[in-house]
């Protein structure tokens, strides 16, 4: 099958193209509103740059791409190629959305995913987990550094899903109770400077390289407030590691309080802080 991309989760995509690969579909990356950060994640062997003549299937990661991927399959006179929208985010309610999901098949990361689609736009959708590579995110031997914390993620402060609000206090309360305990934010950070806290660094790394440092980390903390199932919380818990989040209806599918992770109530730092 020949696939084209639209450049969209770096993160996530560059696993899912090498997957499409090695399955022997012919994938040709494009890029639309979003170009392809190679600093985040390589662009798998075998992976087309370039536009395919007579694509079987037309994929999409952002609504935005929807409009591009459309124009693209008028000029080429291909209304017949199937477009494919998944929703690695929490779909938007915005008005006119619901119009731009209509001219396409969804695929959702989770079952909450669906479900919320399924109330705002009455329309259904496939689910397929974000996926892990089993190769990268695998069981480590050696033993994590109990003093270690780690936060995967790009723009915390920036976000307000990423709920910077209430991870300052958090690490603060953490501190006050044990100070030798280290906040460490893998992901694209510049808003953060190290200087003003006493527990915490930054470090930028590709995607490929996170898990090592992931694993170094005695639990993986996930403070955002409204997303779906996010790739970083997969990969921590492939490697074994504790999870400690906030309780959001989405990561039910994947976290059993006080066996596979923590889920703590919204928003109460006192007891995140006392759970790390």
């Amino acid at each position: 099958m020949k696939i084209q991309v639209y450049a969209c989760h770096e993160g996530v995509q560059e696993s899912l193209l090498r997957e499409w690969v090695n399955h022997g579909h012919e994938v040709y990356l494009t890029e639309g509103v979003t170009q392809w950060d190679e600093k985040r994640a390589a662009i798998a062997d075998g992976v087309k740059r370039e536009w395919p003549s007579d694509p079987d299937v037309i994929w999409v990661g952002s609504p935005q791409d929807v409009g591009q991927a459309l124009k693209y399959k008028w000029s080429k006179f291909k209304p017949g190629v199937p477009l494919v929208l998944t929703h690695w985010w929490i779909p938007s309610i915005k008005r006119f959305a619901g119009t731009v999901y209509k001219f396409a098949h969804q695929v959702s990361v989770c079952e909450w995913g669906r479900e919320y689609l399924i109330d705002h736009w009455k329309m259904d959708s496939a689910v397929m987990y974000c996926p892990v590579d089993p190769d990268i995110f695998t069981l480590r031997e050696e033993a994590p550094d109990p003093k270690r914390v780690i936060c995967v993620g790009n723009h915390f402060p920036s976000r307000s899903i990423m709920g910077w609000e209430y991870l300052e206090k958090i690490m603060a309360k953490v501190y006050e109770k044990d100070p030798e305990v280290h906040f460490e934010f893998l992901g694209v950070n510049p808003e953060i400077n190290p200087d003003n806290y006493p527990n915490v660094s930054t470090r930028s790394l590709p995607q490929n390289e996170m898990p090592d440092y992931q694993a170094q980390a005695r639990c993986v903390v996930i403070t955002t407030t409204f997303n779906l199932i996010p790739h970083s919380l997969l990969g921590a818990m492939a490697l074994g590691r504790n999870i400690v989040a906030f309780d959001l209806p989405s990561l039910h599918e994947v976290i059993e309080h006080g066996k596979s992770g923590y889920l703590i109530p919204q928003y109460d730092t006192d007891a995140f802080a006392e759970q790390i």
